[in-house]
């Protein structure tokens, strides 16, 4: 079996949802306003066939940086509802089969959001955010 760098191909997968503002990063988000990073949190052998097949799960984090409000505008309401765009992207991605590809020893099954909303991680000297999602790639090997 084929080594294959699964952690490039997702954050090149990533990247080529539309609704991006900036850079996207791996396993590091600075308070840049606009970058996002993917971080991964596990992976895991959910199933294993008497075929000796693995279905196995990666799941990872979404994050994102942007501007806060502390007024009474719809900043805030405004940037939560890009962070839903992310979401959405990526069932019709699943819903449409437009899957990152590992190769031929690998079959990727899905992705999956974990959460049905991006929850507020941190926040930077009041003046910026991070949000986040968790995600789930599923996959035999």
């Amino acid at each position: 079996m084929s080594k294959v760098n699964k952690d490039k191909i997702l954050l090149e997968w990533c990247k080529t949802n539309p609704y991006l503002t900036n850079a996207t990063l791996f396993n590091f988000l600075g308070e840049n306003k606009g970058q996002s990073a993917i971080v991964p949190i596990a992976e895991t052998v959910d199933i294993e066939y008497v075929d000796r097949t693995k279905q196995i799960n990666y799941d990872f984090m979404w994050q994102a940086s942007f501007d806060i409000s502390s007024g009474t505008d719809d900043f805030n309401t405004d940037v939560l509802f890009d962070m839903r765009q992310w979401i959405d992207w990526i069932e019709e991605k699943n819903e449409a089969g437009e899957l990152p590809d590992f190769g031929d020893d690998y079959t990727v099954l899905e992705i999956q959001n974990l959460s049905e909303i991006p929850n507020l991680a941190m926040t930077y000297d009041n003046s910026t955010v991070k949000y986040q999602f968790p995600a789930r790639l599923v996959y035999l090997r």
